[in-house]
């Protein structure tokens, strides 16, 4: 199919045609865009090497080691880092949705337009049969033609986008799971590491509270008294 056949399909559906053909540029440089959105990253991916980054996130690499140095700069406690990974789930989410709701738009938007072109070809084949005479047949054809062909065609542009559409709603929740496990070890690591510098602190809270008469008490050691047979008193 050449360009001149292009332009001549758009003619013969009328103004409908160019609207549809707007509508589909717009979803399908959207649906793109989203795809690169959700699928660009290494979030969603296998986590066997998360563990290592968020033991050290200097390590980290690409968006999985963006949101580790994040949520743990500065060396937040517990509640401070599920703060973060919220922020981090909203932010996520909220990119996504924005353009989401943009695609569904588009592709409720195309099959009415297509009807849209249904109801005019209808209205041009009513008024070929009311002209009557000779080139009353070719109006009524070229009505039918509109009408089916805008229907169509707004289908056709809609169908796939359906399916690109359920296909970022999943991809969007494996993100959200992948987010949600990232947290899971890194508060993990976390309260780990809290409760050792508690321990630590314990300690030295205790040895900074301690008396020193019971400091020089607990590092003496027991004297054990060894003597031979003649030291040891005899009892008649």
């Amino acid at each position: 199919m050449n360009l001149h056949e292009i332009i001549s399909i758009l003619q013969s559906g009328g103004w409908v045609m160019i609207l549809l053909t707007i509508l589909a540029l717009i979803l399908y440089v959207t649906a793109f865009d989203l795809i690169y959105t959700v699928y660009s990253g290494n979030l969603g991916r296998r986590s066997d090497d998360w563990l290592p980054w968020v033991k050290d996130p200097e390590k980290g690499e690409g968006q999985v080691g963006e949101i580790i140095q994040y949520t743990q700069h500065g060396e937040p406690d517990s509640k401070r880092v599920q703060q973060r990974f919220e922020e981090v789930q909203f932010e996520t989410a909220a990119k996504v949705n924005s353009k989401l709701v943009l695609l569904n738009t588009l592709v409720a938007a195309a099959p009415l337009a297509g009807l849209l072109g249904t109801v005019i070809g209808m209205l041009n084949t009513f008024g070929g049969l009311a002209a009557g005479g000779s080139e009353s047949m070719s109006l009524v054809a070229g009505g039918i033609h509109e009408a089916l062909l805008t229907t169509q065609t707004g289908l056709l542009i809609a169908l796939p986008g359906v399916f690109v559409s359920l296909v970022i709603k999943r991809r969007k929740h494996t993100l959200e799971a992948s987010i949600s496990t990232l947290e899971s070890m890194t508060l993990i690591h976390k309260t780990g590491l809290d409760a050792i510098h508690e321990d630590e602190g314990f300690e030295e809270e205790k040895a900074a509270t301690t008396p020193p008469a019971e400091k020089a008490a607990a590092r003496e050691e027991p004297a054990i008294l060894v003597g031979n047979e003649s030291n040891v008193p005899q009892v008649a």
